[in-house]
């Protein structure tokens, strides 16, 4: 029988394809979350910068090109397929100062006091013994160095995930859905960053909520990217003919968030950080 560890690896395989499909081919789409966490961790031209969780890139694309060729990004993910995109998008940039590390992020097999900086974008939820995690970072970080990890904020304030959520529910059924929304949102809630980042004994911790109205062209099916990736595998069963009703629920699901020629969402992610 797999453990717990083995079938989520096996369900980020899969979903591995759909994130690929999905990330940008070259520099970022939503680079402001990028350049909050550079300047968050005082991010500079030569530094060599940690990203964990790095998935498709997200951030140690941008941060490869804020360091520069005298600098060095590791983007690290516990799952290869994941790290297809990013390396696919540094070819495309022609970025030479990126190596990629498959490891788990509560066990980092790099040295003591290695960088200047230690970044992570929406994988923290993910990870199987948080605290060892921030604690294995702290390790690694140089003294004096500033280590920024994002997390989704509440789902509620998070208009895309909510809407979404329910309506997979009521289509296709509960299945995943706890454990899903379990993995996305443990560090939503105000505080529990800041909690964290003081356990791992990180100095002059801080944490900020990013809350923000974002607009959407009416017709665009702005939702298909998340759609994708967050329920990828579970779509694949569909046909064309059941795909196009889903959507149609989907964006009579949005309606209420309608006006006029785009769509008005709300948008909530946290971001807490320290210094070693």
């Amino acid at each position: 029988m797999a453990s717990e560890t083995e079938t989520h690896s096996a369900k980020w395989a899969a979903r591995a394809a759909f994130w690929e499909k999905n990330a940008p081919k070259g520099k970022s789409v939503t680079d402001d979350l990028n350049q909050l966490l550079i300047e968050l961790t005082d991010i500079e031209p030569g530094n060599d910068v940690l990203d964990i969780a790095s998935g498709s890139g997200e951030p140690a694309i941008s941060i490869a090109l804020k360091v520069g060729s005298e600098g060095r990004v590791t983007a690290l993910d516990a799952h290869p397929e994941m790290l297809s995109g990013a390396r696919q998008r540094a070819e495309t940039l022609g970025l030479t100062n990126m190596t990629f590390e498959i490891s788990r992020m509560e066990d980092l097999p790099l040295a003591d006091s290695t960088f200047d900086a230690v970044t992570c974008r929406f994988g923290l939820m993910s990870s199987d013994d948080p605290l060892k995690t921030l604690r294995g970072v702290r390790r690694v970080l140089k003294s004096g160095k500033k280590a920024a990890f994002m997390t989704h904020g509440l789902r509620e304030r998070n208009t895309p995930s909510a809407v979404l959520a329910q309506v997979i529910q009521n289509e296709l059924g509960d299945k995943d859905d706890t454990a899903v929304a379990s993995r996305q949102l443990p560090f939503s809630e105000p505080g529990s960053l800041q909690e964290i980042f003081t356990a791992a004994e990180f100095k002059d911790v801080h944490e900020q909520e990013i809350l923000k109205t974002v607009t959407r062209e009416r017709d665009s099916r702005f939702w298909q990217s998340l759609l994708e990736r967050r329920y990828g595998p579970r779509l694949e069963p569909l046909d064309n003919a059941q795909l196009a009703a889903l959507n149609d629920t989907i964006e009579a699901a949005f309606a209420p968030h309608l006006k006029g020629d785009h769509y008005e969402l709300m948008s909530s992610d946290m971001v807490g950080w320290g210094t070693k």
